[in-house]
Order: structure tokens, then sequence, then C-alpha cells
């Protein structure tokens, strides 16, 4: 959830290498571009330079093609990922149905299907994040980002069974003074530590990262992770941790990624690197130009260490026209 800029033009310095292939050929061509040097345009900027263009997706496809049955007038905003054992699950804000698309990419596939949860309410589901449990019982959660309870807004974590039917939904201990203080949890990841089973929900306007425990009826505020100093994205919309530690946290408003490390020991997290989503041509041609062609990155998921999913929202009517190419996506990135 957003209000978009102007797009920085980037001055490559270095050259391009091999390429590699995409699933979803409709305006993708190929590059792996080096680190850059930020310029400014039109008074915006890139929020982290010297950030690594990644090279095209090595696998993408737009999610109504993968769903049989579907075709380009259905909406899918996708707002969260989750990587588990060769399948991509994806969560999208205006539905209660959770995709569940095989890892591969195929289009008009059997194999792709949208999953009902069969939690309460109907229509919009305002889902901004989902993780997955693999201790014990295996579970998926959900959270909405902020939902008002009483005199405050709180993000609110539904528990979803393997089987992504719905189980019970509890209030995240983190409160905001309105709908769009803050714009709440855009993110949420699980983590394991000392026995005790956490998540770990990103804020999109401050890029804080809460850290809950459960309680008896919520999930309670155990700390609060500040990122290093050389994360200044203008929005943060999601957050991925592999199991080896590895963080990753994606900005919608800057097209940019950031991946650090986070501690076996302590809730912090250092590192790290940034990268830059592929940029294109005005027509979508990634390698074609300088433009910002990834406007609308809401979800994130390792694959493993060295390979990311990502999925894409909707393009507002404020963005410029080519970022619709990469809208309601997923997208499958090697990293350096």
């Amino acid at each position: 959830m957003k209000n978009n800029k102007l797009i920085a033009a980037l001055a490559i310095t270095a050259t391009l290498l091999a390429s590699c292939s995409t699933n979803d050929t409709d305006t993708t061509e190929t590059t792996n571009q080096a680190t850059t040097t930020q310029t400014e345009v039109n008074g915006t900027t890139q929020k982290i330079t010297s950030a690594t263009v990644l090279s095209a997706p090595v696998a993408e496809a737009k999610i109504y093609k993968l769903l049989p049955g579907y075709d380009s007038s259905d909406v899918f905003e996708g707002s969260g990922v989750q990587y588990l054992n060769g399948y991509f699950y994806v969560a999208c804000d205006n539905t209660q149905k959770i995709a569940k698309i095989k890892s591969t990419l195929p289009i008009n596939s059997s194999s792709n299907s949208l999953l009902s949860t069969g939690a309460p309410g109907s229509g919009s589901s305002n889902y901004e994040g989902i993780t997955y449990e693999a201790n014990g019982t295996p579970h998926f959660y959900v959270v909405e980002e902020t939902v008002k309870n009483g005199s405050v807004y709180q993000p609110r974590i539904s528990k979803l069974d393997d089987s992504m039917t719905y189980q019970s939904r509890d209030w995240a201990d983190y409160s905001f003074s309105s709908a769009n203080s803050n714009k709440g949890f855009e993110g949420l990841a699980w983590v394991s530590r000392d026995g005790n089973n956490y998540l770990l929900g990103l804020v999109e306007g401050t890029g804080k990262i809460a850290v809950l425990l459960k309680g008896t009826s919520s999930w309670n505020l155990v700390t609060e992770i500040t990122l290093p100093s050389s994360v200044t994205f203008t929005d943060y919309s999601d957050l991925a941790i592999s199991a080896s530690g590895k963080v990753a946290i994606t900005s919608q408003e800057d097209g940019q990624l950031w991946v650090g490390q986070l501690s076996s020991t302590s809730w912090s997290i250092t590192g790290g690197t940034a990268y830059t989503f592929p940029l294109g041509s005005s027509s979508g041609v990634i390698g074609a130009g300088t433009l910002q062609l990834y406007g609308n990155v809401e979800g994130v998921s390792f694959i493993t260490d060295t390979q990311i999913v990502i999925c894409s929202d909707k393009a507002g009517s404020d963005q410029p026209s080519y970022q619709s190419y990469k809208e309601q996506t997923v997208s499958v990135f090697n990293l350096p």
C-alpha cells in the first residue's frame, strides 16, 4: 500500500553480464548489471545508492496466467509470499483465498490453485504478509495490516493449518493511533529460538520489526528490532528470513531489496547488501532502459539463501504506465 513517486534514473557503471531466461515473455529481455551510481531526476532518488541491479528474473508470470480459468480482468493484489516444498503460497489483500503456485510457474496449470481459508468475513482480506511455522504442528500465519481494536488500531494475525484452513486469530500487541499511522504491519516472518516460536512483524512506515511471542490471548511484544542505518527506504513492504538467518526487506517505492543477517544470539540485524530490481524501458523491456519497472513489490520469500521469490500488487492509477508490466506478478530472482 503506497503512493508512488516518479522514477529515478540510474547511471550504470558496469558492463552487462550473462543473460538468463524467463517463464513469461510478455516484455522481458535478460540482463545482469553491476553496482550503480545514483542520480536524481525530477527531485526523486532511490533510497539506497550503489545498489546492485539484479539480473532479469529466472522465471516470471502474471498470477492470473498461472491459475486455470482466470484472465486479465481478474485482480490478484499480491501482498505476501511464502515458499514451501516446491510451491509458492501467495496472499492477496483483495481476497480471502491463498494462491498455491508450483515454483516452476507452469502457465494455466492444474498444479496451481486458489485455496479457500474459510476465514471469517468476505471480500477483501487485507492480508499483507504470510509466513510458515515448521515446528510441532505446522501452521501458516497471515496478518492484516491494522484493524480497529477499541480506541487503537492493531495488526491481527490469523492461524491457518497446513492445508490453509482457518483455525483462529489474535491481536498483535503493537498499536497505532489511526489506520494510517505508520501504515501497520506489511510483512511477517517466523523464527524459532530457545524452544519458542516468534513472529516478526515489519512496520511499513518505519522499518521497525516487532518481535512477538504468543500469549494466552494475543501476540505479546517482546522487543523491537531497528534496521541498520544504511537501510533508508521510503517504505518497507515485506520481510523474509531464511533457515540460516538471512533477512530480506523489500521496498515498493524504491524498487529495491536489502539483505542482511539476523543474529543467532540477540534480536539484531547486521549487514548487508542492497539490490535494485531490474530496470528497463517504457515498454517494459528489461535492460533496454533505466526506468523502475518493479514499482509494486509487496512480498518476498527465500527459496534458498541465493534465490528469492517476490510477488507484486496491482499498480495504482498514479503510477507510470510501464509499471503495469510487472504488477500482479510472481517473479524468481537469483542473488549474486
